[in-house]
């Protein structure tokens, strides 16, 4: 669990941050985790050394065709979890730098902004892990 005191005793705890391994040439990986604030923070952004952009990112279905779109921001309210998972909310790193074997540790750092519009990072560790170790389809992202 990995938390960081902001001022005005703010404070984020992310707790399982994981990144789908990938295939050899693939450049881009998916990125989850859960994450809740003890006042309200908005996540609006993120950046890895490990790739060229982060993105937030959500999966809708429509007319049963599932569709990726970019969010701009998502907003954490005081002790509520919010969870970044497979078919739903994550982060996508695009132009990653190699493959994400399992086991691999890809750092990156979370761009909150709080209640009085200040900046605040929040450095982590993706961990690889395969889809099967989820119980998840092998499939690509």
């Amino acid at each position: 669990m990995l938390a960081v005191a902001v001022p005005a005793q703010a404070e984020v705890t992310v707790v399982d941050p994981w990144v789908r391994t990938t295939a050899p040439g693939q450049q881009v990986a998916a990125g989850y985790l859960r994450m809740m604030a003890d006042q309200p923070m908005v996540l609006v952004g993120a950046s890895s050394a490990f790739a060229d952009k982060v993105e937030l990112h959500d999966v809708q279905v429509d007319n049963g065709v599932m569709k990726m779109r970019q969010v701009s921001e998502m907003a954490l309210e005081p002790k509520r979890v919010v969870e970044l998972k497979p078919g739903g909310l994550h982060l996508m790193l695009t132009g990653i730098k190699g493959p994400v074997k399992a086991g691999d540790n890809i750092p990156l750092t979370l761009i909150f902004v709080d209640k009085h519009n200040r900046q605040e990072n929040l450095n982590i560790i993706l961990n690889g892990r395969t889809p099967a170790a989820y119980g998840l389809p092998v499939h690509g992202h």
